[in-house]
């Protein structure tokens, strides 16, 4: 959103993004955050637990504590699953969508020199966003599709995807 507003409109930045509006966007998110993860654990809360109490993962996650309940959890397995698609394609799609449009704004800018700079910065976050969304994109679906049957890869699989891009981002900026 930033870098759109910076290349898109760079002599109203001020302007449109005000103290308020970047708070107000900071609160929405973390509403949308919270409600979106309180369903899961109330969902979760809710189940009958028979079996084992040991979560087979790493991160706290909803799905390997639905596992261990002794009922039929399909219909909070399917809400976790849209929840999660949600909360990962949905910014993901944004990113994708306000690239679109700077590629567009950058192409017109008539000097090639001066298309570098704002190529270079968004081709780096860009190349993190892929490096962070995919792996973890494709986790969650392998996962939720069973084509993943090893808990050990799926954990590994997450931790890296959680894990590498910050670890990359000295490197790559």
């Amino acid at each position: 959103y930033d870098r759109l507003i910076a290349i898109c409109w760079p002599l109203r930045y001020s302007t449109i993004n005000t103290n308020l509006r970047i708070l107000l966007i900071i609160a929405g998110i973390w509403s949308l955050v919270i409600l979106l993860e309180i369903f899961p654990v109330i969902f979760a809360a809710r189940l009958p637990y028979c079996s084992s109490r040991e979560v087979q993962s790493c991160c706290c996650e909803h799905g390997p504590v639905y596992k261990l309940a002794c009922t039929d959890i399909s219909y909070p397995r399917q809400l976790a699953t849209a929840k999660t698609l949600t909360a990962l394609l949905g910014p993901f799609t944004f990113i994708i969508f306000t690239y679109m449009i700077v590629v567009v704004a950058v192409t017109r800018i008539a000097s090639i020199s001066q298309r570098w700079n704002p190529f270079h910065t968004s081709l780096t976050h860009l190349l993190l966003v892929l490096l962070y969304y995919i792996p973890l994109t494709l986790a969650y679906i392998l996962g939720n599709l069973r084509l993943v049957q090893n808990v050990d890869l799926f954990t590994a699989t997450l931790t890296l995807s959680v894990t590498l891009p910050p670890m990359l981002n000295p490197i790559i900026y």
